[in-house]
């Protein structure tokens, strides 16, 4: 009896994981959702322009980015490393084709062990298209990476050269592209150990009690003279010996390989994503239960009033920008019955001099009872009526007929 085909819990789902969070991370821009703007100090939420000094917005912000890590850090460990950081997954694509192109050991990492090529491999061709791969995938990631700072219409303009590009811009992108280029030719997980703020404090704040790949030490004796499972992982770790420090990303390829070699032999592998160590099942809720009360709801707390501070911020713009185009319609209103009045009283206007002060009484008055006429609702309309009643007195005075008020 054939031997039913191993299908993998965790490969595709990661990958599809990953992708979908690029995917997203894509879209954002290009459907802006947000952007910052240097030039005006703002950031833009979808329309929404909130101001740098919108200090409950910036305060609820910073409290929200420093708490949310802390958060996943203590409940789901390093998945967000593994399962939906692009930097992992565009290091994993790096190394997958350097391997195709240079062999199946090829090591160009600038952490490695040196120059490692296969000497089958090592042709200019091959070096050429792997470099060509790496620049064109930093181009584009160059691009949508600098959307989150210029607008749709800017960028755009500036790759089909609709408008002068900007020494700016150009200075930008290239040194945008330069960066990520070297990121992904030859940095790759050691941006992880070193620069990545999440993996710092990934290494200060993770608890025993988070998310992690846990091996089964009662069954040694299956795992010796075996190291598939090191072979696979991609970060060059011991699955079955992991320390809280270690660099395990929790990507899930360890338990795959193991369970797919024990599927031969109709077992379970040794090695499983475990929630705790202290109980043999720790629940959820008995987890995020022990996480805040080791932190005391503090950081539970500081995440929810960041929340509501974003919120309260963001209605704060948004009623300021309601005000302001209120204020916008309001002023092109007057301006626009100014224009109507001044055409239909213009020989009045045309008639008021020093030695014809009748005239321009009248003419005032006739401006007044023309704005009352178009926008009879006013504020200011007690005091319209009053000053066609002041110019109709005038003008009487003097023998004239003037507009009577509303």
């Amino acid at each position: 009896m054939a031997t039913p085909q191993f299908k993998p819990k965790y490969h595709w789902t990661r990958r599809a994981t990953q992708f979908g969070m690029l995917l997203l991370i894509v879209l954002i821009p290009i459907f802006g959702l947000f952007r910052i703007d240097f030039a005006t100090a703002s950031f833009f939420i979808r329309d929404l322009q909130v101001e740098w000094t919108n200090y409950p917005f910036l305060v609820g912000l910073v409290l929200v980015v420093g708490t949310a890590p802390i958060i996943t850090y203590m409940t789901i460990g390093s998945i967000f490393c593994g399962w939906a950081c692009p930097q992992n997954l565009f290091s994993e694509m790096a190394n997958g084709l350097t391997h195709k192109l240079l062999g199946k050991r090829a090591d160009v990492r600038v952490d490695g062990p040196g120059m490692v090529v296969a000497a089958s491999k090592n042709k200019a061709v091959n070096w050429l298209v792997l470099g060509a791969s790496f620049l064109l995938a930093s181009a584009v990631l160059a691009y949508f990476f600098l959307m989150f700072f210029y607008t749709r219409s800017d960028m755009w303009d500036f790759v089909t050269g609709a408008s002068s590009r900007r020494p700016s811009m150009i200075v930008m992108y290239w040194m945008t592209t330069f960066f990520i280029f070297i990121d992904i030719a030859t940095v790759r997980y050691l941006y992880c150990d070193y620069p990545c703020l999440y993996r710092v404090g990934l290494r200060l704040f993770r608890s025993p009690d988070a998310l992690h790949v846990s091996y089964d030490a009662s069954r040694a004796s299956e795992c010796e003279k075996c190291n598939y499972c090191a072979t696979t992982c991609i970060t060059d770790i011991e699955p079955t010996n992991i320390r809280i420090t270690d660099t395990c990303v929790d990507c899930g390829e360890c338990i795959d390989a193991c369970d797919r070699l024990h599927a031969k032999s109709g077992t379970i592998g040794l090695l499983r994503f475990k929630v705790g160590e202290s109980e043999n099942r720790m629940t959820w809720r008995k987890m995020l239960g022990k996480v805040f009360a080791r932190s005391r709801w503090l950081v539970g707390v500081l995440f929810l009033l960041g929340c509501a501070l974003m919120i309260w911020g963001a209605e704060a713009a948004a009623q300021k920008i309601a005000d302001k185009e209120k204020r916008l319609q309001e002023d092109q209103k007057i301006q626009r019955i100014a224009d109507v009045c001044n055409r239909q009283c213009a020989p009045l206007q045309a008639a008021c001099s020093s030695k014809n002060m009748a005239g321009c009484y009248q003419a005032s008055a006739c401006v007044c009872a023309c704005t009352l006429e178009h926008d009879p609702a006013s504020p200011s309309a007690d005091s319209l009526r009053q000053c066609v009643r002041n110019g109709a007195a005038h003008a009487q005075a003097s023998g004239l007929n003037t507009p009577q008020a509303r």
